[in-house]
């Protein structure tokens, strides 16, 4: 074998050594990109599911806490309907406290709610809604929002009483709203009717 053959077959070598190393260097890093978009998309998977499994278990809530009030079938009838929003002074309707003995009927009533009867209607799980007197508008999207979801463990009615134009109210919670915003209001009632108050699901079956 003569010089040059054998400087040819060191040189062709070399070539194969350095494509076995050029193909096990892409191998590497494309096993190395794998793991990355696995671990990225197990990373958004895991953050889906700990979102759905945080609303499923009531910690993510709607509207906001408001102290609650014992609740007696007997006067003194006062509630907690002075409260502070994002550091400013509002007034809402009723969430809890004492109440008559005999609840309000169900479903859009259209006329001045009495809170010391669907105080009553909170406490057995029903979602109340008090929206500002005088708005016909106003009040016809509520009685359609109603009718659209069942009376069952809603009461709504007109009340003048308080910051807002719409006020969503559970025992110990409200969502007050300064416009009216549907989809709002009817995630709050999805969510919480019939399962909020000391005596929650009674609504379902008045």
């Amino acid at each position: 074998m003569t010089m040059d053959e054998r400087q040819r077959r060191r040189d062709g070598s070399k070539r194969a050594q350095a494509s076995r190393e050029r193909r096990v260097g892409a191998k590497a890093r494309r096993k190395k990109i794998n793991t990355i978009y696995g671990i990225g998309a197990a990373m958004v998977v895991a953050t889906i599911i700990a979102a759905v499994v945080l609303f499923q278990s009531g910690e993510v809530e709607l509207g906001v806490k408001v102290a609650e009030l014992d609740g007696q079938h007997s006067a003194p009838y006062s509630y907690n309907q002075q409260i502070t929003i994002k550091g400013e002074p509002v007034r809402i309707p009723p969430t809890s406290g004492n109440h008559f003995a005999v609840p309000s009927v169900y479903g859009f009533l259209g006329v001045d709610l009495i809170p010391e009867a669907v105080v009553h209607n909170m406490e057995h799980g029903s979602v109340v809604l008090w929206y500002q007197p005088d708005d016909a508008i106003l009040a016809g999207q509520i009685n359609q929002l109603v009718q659209s979801l069942n009376k069952s463990c809603i009461v709504a009615g007109s009340y003048a009483d308080q910051s807002f134009m719409v006020t969503a109210t559970i025992w110990g919670r409200a969502l007050p709203q300064k416009t009216y915003d549907e989809s709002a209001l009817r995630a709050f009632i999805n969510d919480y009717r019939g399962e909020k108050g000391p005596e929650a699901g009674i609504c379902w079956n008045e």
